[in-house]
């Protein structure tokens, strides 16, 4: 394995050194999509399932953040390219989708998701995650487009029901989510099966013959996954067996990433609570210097605690 799994963040961290904050997104995504080339199939696989984690210490809406994102697109589109379709960055962003794939001369609008490990997941908004309207206002600018794609990192999920299953089973505007682990698996088992059948994901007239309401027996994310869990098996010709393989597998790269994020927020706390303590024990006033030690410590460690919580609660 020549990659690890802080392989995206250190690449973006890297740019911003060698570039001096200055930055190029699409020359710096241009030289990752050859970057990309370069690694073999088990590299780009360990990637690929890693993928959508923005690290919890960009600011939110920074520089750095933009440009991760832009990195994970560029990773759906050597997807793409890997299972044998043409796959396209949208360069112009506004009202557009993020990824244009086309198989078979058919064309599937993707929008590539990142998400914050320590963000809390208790009640995730689902016009965060898919705005159907999107969807077709971006079909609509081809007369070959059958449908979209949402992919996001694999522990991003409803626990139960949501509304994002409705949108996701809705023949009017058939859009298939996905996390990067299932990307992945089409990547290990693409030789089991003719890549155009692929297509068949899409083929809700088939699929859902309604879409699934929000509250049903047992949730609609259990029947959402069982038919599109069931359509997977098909398509790629492999077994349910398999399939529990890979995505277990995949969990344990995703658990070791996480444990790394995290220890890497707690030695960061330590440091904080080492330079602070410091700082203060070379003031004279003993009580200034334990009300500030007190305000300083949780004036800089309370947002990492806040993440790290939310990242046991939620992800691991």
């Amino acid at each position: 394995m020549s990659i690890d799994n802080l392989y995206l963040k250190k690449y973006v961290d890297d740019a911003f050194i060698k570039y001096k904050g200055v930055i190029d997104s699409e020359s710096i995504s241009n030289d990752f999509l050859l970057q990309l080339q370069k690694l073999d199939d088990n590299d780009f696989l360990h990637l690929l399932i890693n993928s959508g984690f923005i690290p919890d210490f960009y600011n939110h809406d920074s520089s750095e953040e933009t440009l991760f994102t832009k990195l994970v697109e560029c990773t759906l589109a050597e997807w793409g390219r890997r299972m044998g379709f043409h796959s396209e960055i949208l360069k112009e962003k506004s009202s557009k989708e993020d990824v244009k794939i086309t198989i078979d001369n058919k064309i599937i609008v993707a929008d590539a998701k990142s998400f914050r490990l320590g963000r809390s997941q208790q009640a995730p908004n689902a016009k965060d995650f898919l705005k159907l309207e999107d969807i077709r206002k971006w079909k609509r600018e081809y007369d070959n487009a059958i449908g979209g794609l949402v992919t996001y990192p694999s522990r991003h999920e409803w626990k139960y029901s949501s509304d994002i299953y409705t949108y996701c089973s809705d023949k009017s505007m058939p859009t298939v989510m996905l996390p990067y682990t299932y990307l992945a698996y089409f990547i290990k088992y693409k030789n089991n099966f003719d890549i155009y059948t692929l297509l068949d994901l899409w083929n809700y007239e088939k699929l859902f013959e309604n879409s699934l309401p929000k509250r049903m027996k047992g949730g609609n994310k259990l029947a959402y996954w069982k038919v599109i869990n069931e359509e997977i098996l098909y398509i790629t010709k492999t077994t349910p067996e398999q399939l529990d393989e890979f995505i277990n597998k995949a969990d344990e790269i995703i658990d070791n990433n996480i444990k790394d994020t995290f220890e890497i927020l707690e030695k960061e706390i330590q440091f904080k609570v080492r330079e602070i303590t410091h700082i203060i024990e070379e003031t004279d006033d003993s009580v200034i210097r334990d009300k500030y030690t007190e305000f300083r410590i949780k004036a800089e460690t309370d947002e990492y605690k806040r993440i790290l919580s939310n990242i046991k609660k939620f992800r691991m």
